[in-house]
């Protein structure tokens, strides 16, 4: 039997992209796992945690909802957002420090946004004032 590989891929990049024994997610109809040698599947996931298990042992995944697309042995998942970590107490931390990472490059792409505008503005009324 072939073995079973994860690609976890987020906008900005790669996050997994490694070879596991088993993977636990949630779709609209609850928990499901995936071993090597499982039929293929296509699923949409909730916000909450992927886990896989890896020669290193388990890992933990938040998402920020996404799709999971399992064939031949080959799981990859697509999510928006997602936070990796190794212990599942550091799970809620790593989340709320990206929390914070997003709320602050929010706030600076609306605060680039707003001098857009302001310039378009600015700019229209030299226009019509000419």
């Amino acid at each position: 039997m072939n073995q079973l590989w994860l690609e976890l891929r987020t906008p900005v990049g790669l996050l997994v992209n490694a070879p596991v024994d088993s993977i636990v997610a949630e779709d609209l109809d609850g928990w499901f796992g995936i071993r090597s040698g499982r039929s293929d599947l296509l699923a949409v996931l909730q916000p909450g945690l992927l886990s896989f298990r890896d020669s290193e042992g388990e890992a933990y995944v938040a998402l920020a909802a996404g799709l999971l697309d399992l064939h031949q042995n080959r799981c990859r998942v697509c999510a928006r957002e997602a936070v990796l970590a190794r212990e599942l107490s550091d799970i809620a931390e790593l989340v709320d420090a990206f929390a914070r990472g997003r709320a602050a490059r929010q706030k600076a792409h609306s605060g680039a946004m707003l001098d857009l505008i302001r310039e378009a503005e600015r700019r229209l009324l030299e226009g019509l004032r000419a």
